[in-house]
């Protein structure tokens, strides 16, 4: 391991993980997410599922992360399969692989974490011996990209879900009895699982479908289950602190996203269950920092209160409290609020131009965004981080502009601008993405053209590559022939493709070409009454 970078992603035994007894009668699942440890470890969902599956007394879950390139040759190598971390198994002895679809990027990373586990990349090619493999996350929202891949998709929150999933895998393993195909008819009778089959097939998929997908959801945030002994790694991770879910859903309806639709309704935990979740959580990992979590942490209703009280209990602990995620509307001065982190501040205006982001349904004006930029700055705040988005529905040069001229207008700012993509059950998924020429245009307008920013020495910019969201959005709407890409992308060795140094366009468009897949089919405007992909997910 001398050779390795970054050992301790897979050394395993870190504070709170759970190792239980590998026998024959126990249900074993591998929750996988398919990026590197530091990513994977972050992400609270798998943290809650990981949880929920451990308090099962006949239930072994393990977790296994994309190997980095040295530990994938090394394995390779030395023909070695994928294990998980807590057991060192491969995946193939398990019952269940479950992966996270948290971006649309890491789709080769499934592919890639599949045959080095020893497990077949087809379903179909899957006999009774091998694993089931379910997927879920917001990506499982158009799930058809990797339906010849993936046996079962859990559409919606999954911890409502993995129970009932368990309850029929188990029970089939209880009887002896590894028919796939008799599971996977149990499966799909649950509510919120779609389960692929051979016969549907890209094309009039409400029709060959014959009934719709509906979304599970956590009905009762508050008494749902939220895990207070989570792992605590060896290694620093991106979101290396206790992160606290305290609402779910978003009370705004602005139309490029899908978020706010995918977690809809909203829900809210209650003040008194959030303080309960820190405490333990402090005596059970020892972190020295609380993140409050949700689409938009500044428009939980008792923000005050929660801010007020979680200073009371942790400032004499030397505790942090983050808010990572604020509208310009809800954000206040909080002076009182010693524990708060300040080392930077997110607003999201989307747009430059208040005319175009009307058209958005994000109400708020430049006014309102220059004020509480100021303010945030003036009680302690290092800087502010403003995202936009180009290529967005109805955009001109003028709000390009607009963008120039409000930032100058803040006096130590970041700013973050993305590619506009249609994403799946947004207001927005019929628009078309802008052609890749004119994404790259506005990009250097922004930089050098017009009233540019490049010049601005308050302003950092940092410009998401026009070439990945491009292949992103194909990704995000494609259909079941796009899995026809991913693997002939995966099989070129594209890994990491979330990751701006291994991101290979060129690669990408060979995929495309070998395989007589066009991508304009995916990003060009869908009409109103044209069917789509992910049409009959609710």
């Amino acid at each position: 391991m001398l050779k390795i970078l970054k050992p301790a992603r897979y050394i395993n035994s870190e504070w709170n993980a759970v190792h239980k007894e590998w026998n024959e009668g126990v249900l074993k699942i591998a929750l996988s997410f398919p990026d590197v440890y530091e990513i994977g470890m972050s992400h609270l969902g798998m943290r809650i599922l990981y949880g929920i599956l451990n308090r099962e007394q006949d239930v072994i879950c393990e977790r296994v992360f994309a190997p980095w390139l040295d530990m994938e040759k090394r394995l390779r190598d030395r023909k070695e399969k994928l294990p998980s971390l807590e057991s060192s198994h491969a995946l193939k002895e398990f019952d269940i692989i479950g992966f996270s679809l948290q971006y649309e990027m890491n789709y080769p990373d499934i592919l890639n974490i599949l045959d080095m586990g020893g497990v077949p990349l087809y379903s179909k090619d899957r006999g009774d011996d091998y694993p089931i493999v379910i997927a879920g996350g917001p990506c499982a929202f158009n799930p058809e990209p990797l339906a010849d891949f993936i046996d079962v998709f859990v559409i919606g929150e999954a911890e409502e879900a993995i129970l009932d999933i368990v309850k029929i895998v188990r029970g089939a393993k209880g009887r002896g009895h590894r028919a796939k195909g008799d599971i996977l008819k149990e499966l799909a009778k649950i509510v919120g699982v779609y389960v692929p089959t051979s016969e549907v097939i890209c094309g009039d998929f409400q029709s060959q479908h014959g009934t719709i997908i509906n979304k599970r959801i956590v009905k009762d945030l508050d008494n749902s289950f939220f895990p207070t002994n989570t792992v605590v790694p060896y290694i620093q991770i991106v979101h290396d602190r206790i992160g606290i879910e305290i609402m779910r859903g978003c009370p705004h309806e602005c139309k490029f996203c899908q978020a706010c639709k995918i977690f809809h309704p909203l829900r809210i935990r209650s003040v008194k269950r959030i303080m309960e979740i820190a405490e333990e959580s402090i005596k059970s990992t020892g972190y020295e920092e609380i993140s409050l979590l949700s689409l938009s942490s500044g428009d939980y209703p008792y923000i005050e209160e929660l801010a007020r009280k979680l200073q009371e209990k942790f400032k004499p602990l030397g505790v942090k409290i983050s808010l990572p995620s604020l509208r310009v509307g809800t954000f206040e001065e909080h002076n009182s609020m010693d524990t708060l982190k300040r080392a930077g501040l997110t607003f999201a205006p989307e747009a430059g131009s208040e005319r175009l982001r009307h058209t958005l349904n994000k109400k708020i004006t430049d006014a309102e965004i220059i004020e509480k930029s100021g303010l945030a700055l003036n009680s302690g705040w290092r800087k502010v981080k403003l995202y936009f988005m180009t290529g967005l529905p109805g955009e001109t040069y003028e709000d390009l502009d607009a963008i120039i001229d409000l930032a100058g207008k803040i006096r130590n700012v970041n700013l973050s601008v993305n590619p506009f993509i249609p994403k799946p059950h947004s207001d927005f998924e019929r628009e078309g993405m802008e052609e890749l020429g004119i994404l790259k245009e506005k990009k250097r307008y922004l930089e050098t053209g017009g009233r540019g920013l490049g010049a601005r020495k308050n302003i950092k910019i940092n410009f998401h590559s026009p070439e990945t969201s491009r292949i992103e959005a194909v990704l995000a709407r494609g259909d079941r022939s796009v899995g026809r890409v991913i693997l002939k992308a995966w099989e070129k060795g594209l890994r990491f493709q979330a990751w701006t140094e291994h991101f290979n366009y060129n690669i990408w468009d060979q995929a495309f070409q070998e395989t007589g897949i066009d991508p304009e089919a995916y990003l060009r405007k869908k009409e109103t009454g044209e069917n789509l992909p992910w049409s009959f997910i609710k």
